[in-house]
């Protein structure tokens, strides 16, 4: 995680120090003293670059400088507010997804200050969907339904998930799994990497696990649009949803190919090559193909680096894309999710 610290005293900058030493050993953190009108410009930088920011000083301070660049819940960095003195250690923003209450947490133990957590269902002690998505790795698709689970829960009533997958451990107080049929009312949340977002009412909580890893071959110098158009096109054939993407991957003569690593920017997902020999090691039933082979020294790019990458199974084969010059395979490797955070 990358934190960055900013202190407005003498007696915030020791303890900004303190905490700099502390959270450096498992994080990336940087701090700084806040120089005459500097604060505004520090904000917006860190604001969009950074996992969480520190302020160490008044509430209120923290609270003016933030306001300008706070966008949504599953975006905004965490933001914590440290007194001067170190007796409190207070999150006031993305306490849950973006784990401001842990940090508000963590830093309390360093500075043996008190933490003060605000979010509901953390003070009434009561299964937290956002927070429990978050330490999964399942992407929120649609925030404003967090509200209206835990707010059943926080009324004592139950909740009910849909999950394509296993859930490992033993199910959180009033929370229950793959328990309802048609004739009943409908589930609170659904957990899948399918895209059937229109088909469930507005008012269901949708969670997506980032499983499908995206194979890519492609003609040199191919446009960005065309990756794009060829990869988003699979997806809806397949109905699988955007977000289910965990990384593209391809030969290592493709590594610098400019339209796929567009495309991996602007998703924000990794891109991964291999070399000929790595590709040709794998073990599996693949597409053959003798003038592929003839080219890159493998019969078959994108359904060997899609596996190679996600370590699981193929469940697309080549697809040529209409002729695009791009070829596009998928493979899963379902994740492993348990209600233990």
């Amino acid at each position: 995680m990358k934190v960055s610290i900013i202190a407005f005293t003498d007696n915030g900058m020791e303890i900004a120090y303190r905490l700099s030493n502390s959270l450096s050993e498992e994080n990336t953190v940087n701090f700084t003293r806040c120089g005459k009108g500097a604060l505004s410009t520090w904000t917006e930088e860190h604001f969009s670059n950074d996992d969480a920011l520190v302020f160490v000083g008044a509430i209120g301070i923290a609270l003016r400088a933030i306001a300008p660049y706070i966008k949504t819940k599953t975006k905004d960095p965490a933001v914590v507010v440290v007194d001067e003195l170190g007796h409190f250690s207070i999150p006031i923003l993305s306490g849950h997804i973006g784990g401001a209450n842990e940090l508000a947490l963590e830093i309390s133990e360093i500075l043996n200050a008190l933490p003060v957590i605000t979010t509901a269902t953390d003070i009434n002690k009561v299964f937290a969907i956002d927070t429990w998505a978050k330490s999964q790795g399942l992407q929120i698709l649609n925030p404003k339904c967090i509200k209206l689970v835990s707010s059943k829960l926080l009324k004592g009533k139950s909740i009910h998930i849909k999950s394509d997958y296993l859930i490992g451990g033993n199910l959180p107080d009033n929370v229950y799994l793959n328990d309802l049929n048609d004739s009943e009312d409908a589930y609170d949340a659904i957990i899948t990497h399918n895209d059937f977002e229109n088909e469930y009412g507005e008012n269901i909580l949708l969670l997506v696990p980032q499983v499908i890893t995206v194979g890519i071959g492609c003609r040199k110098d191919i446009s960005f649009e065309a990756i794009e158009k060829s990869i988003l096109n699979i997806l809806k054939s397949e109905n699988y949803h955007i977000l289910s993407l965990n990384a593209l991957a391809s030969i290592d003569k493709k590594a610098n190919e400019k339209g796929i690593l567009e495309f991996a920017e602007k998703y924000a997902l990794p891109f991964n090559t291999y070399s000929a020999d790595e590709l040709n090691a794998l073990e599996g039933d693949f597409t053959k193909s003798e003038f592929v082979k003839s080219v890159v020294e493998v019969d078959n790019v994108c359904e060997r680096s899609a596996v190679m990458e996600s370590k699981g199974k193929l469940i697309r084969r080549k697809d040529t894309c209409d002729g695009a010059g791009v070829t596009v395979a998928l493979a899963i490797n379902e994740p492993s999710l348990s209600w233990e955070k």
